[in-house]
Order: C-alpha cells, then sequence, then structure tokens
C-alpha cells in the first residue's frame, strides 16, 4: 500500500519573506503491543508471554548499556545513541563546562544499511488527495471565533479547537498556550486533559 503525502509550505522560513515547500508523509497509527506480541506469535515460536519477557529484557539491557556510555545494537534493525546538549549558566564558557552541565537530548536510532534498503525496495508513494494540514487563521481571526464558541460553551478544550476550527493538535495546543500566556483564557483540569475558560477580564467585556 503506498504511503500518502502531502506538499506543505513554511511561510518566511529564511527570514526573507519566501515560503519554502517540503513534504510530509501521512503516518499510520503505530502497532499496539498487543498487536506486535500477537504477530510475532504468529510467526514464529514464541508465545505472547515470551514475546512480554524478550521486551522486557531488552529494555532494561538498553536501559543499562545507553546508561554506560555504549551505543546498543538491535541486531539487523540497528543502533541506538545518546545525544546530548549543554545548559550552561549565563557567563559560563564550553572550556570550563562540567558533567553536571550536560543534559539527554535525546536518543538517535540510525538504521543499518541492510535494513535501510530493504524497506527501500517495499516502500512507494502517493500524493494524498486530502490534507490534514491545520487551516490558517490570525490571530485575531481565530479569537473571533473562539470566543463565539465559548460564547455557547462554558470551556473550551484541545479536541473543541480541532474539531470545530481545522487545526491540528500541535497547532492547537500552540494556540491554546498563546491565548492563555495572553491572559486572555485560563487554564484548569488535569494536566493531562486540560480545559480552558475565558478570562475574567474576557467575561466582563
Amino acid at each position: 500500500m503506498a504511503i500518502k503525502y502531502e506538499i506543505h509550505s513554511i511561510h518566511n522560513s529564511k527570514g526573507e519573506g519566501g515560503e519554502q515547500k517540503f513534504v510530509r508523509l501521512r503516518d499510520h497509527e503505530p502497532m499496539t503491543s498487543k498487536q506486535i506480541e500477537e504477530h510475532i506469535e504468529q510467526v514464529c515460536s514464541l508465545t505472547r508471554a515470551d514475546v512480554q519477557a524478550v521486551m522486557t529484557a531488552l529494555h532494561g539491557l538498553i536501559v543499562t548499556e545507553l546508561s554506560q556510555g555504549a551505543r546498543f545494537y538491535l541486531p539487523q534493525v540497528g543502533y541506538l545513541s545518546l545525544a546530548v546538549t549543554t545548559e550552561l549558566p549565563e557567563g559560563k564558557t564550553m572550556e570550563k563546562v562540567t558533567g553536571n552541565d550536560i543534559r539527554l537530548r535525546n536518543i538517535n536510532f540510525k538504521p543499518t544499511a541492510e535494513l535501510l534498503n530493504e524497506v527501500s525496495r517495499h516502500v512507494k508513494f502517493e500524493r494524498s488527495k486530502f490534507t490534514t494540514r491545520s487551516r490558517q487563521y490570525t490571530e485575531e481571526q481565530l479569537w473571533n471565533k473562539m470566543v463565539n464558541f465559548l460564547k455557547e460553551n462554558e470551556y473550551i478544550c484541545r479536541r473543541d479547537m480541532e474539531f470545530h476550527f481545522s487545526l491540528r493538535q500541535q497547532t492547537a495546543l500552540k494556540w491554546l498556550k498563546h491565548f492563555t500566556e495572553k491572559g486572555l483564557l485560563v487554564k484548569k483540569g488535569a494536566s493531562n486533559a486540560p480545559i480552558y475558560f475565558l478570562a475574567e477580564k474576557e467575561l466582563n467585556k
């Protein structure tokens, strides 16, 4: 099955007022742990319990090896390695960096050449007929829509932003954070499922 892609663009990406276009793939949802276990169980002699045990042991081994500064090799898959950054106090130079100034930024993955070549032979791409890109708004346009929504609803959440205003998840979160920091919205509720209310000064308008 061909992987769908879209052409997106970044406006003023280099500060010159121009537009830079790029390809964005439409990713499918990843397999769940259960789906992976069931698939492996079907194609070899391992049971789901065996797969779970192997994955748990592998996780522990990866943590140990990376924590000790080693790269980790997954046979037929690739290498995991650490990526770090420095957080220096004001006035401190790189020559005076200590271990306390270094932070783990990410875990890099580098596939084997064999894996990369094999995937390349099988993958196909096809331009999508539909776009998943967020609708573009000015700050004023979006805020007016949000105010109208909040006149009829007690609060607004990320899912409301996605559904009613055709925004992607990250764009919806970005706008909610923006309006909260401007003091126009008040964030309440659980940290993993916050809801947003009009600030008191906006209610009195």
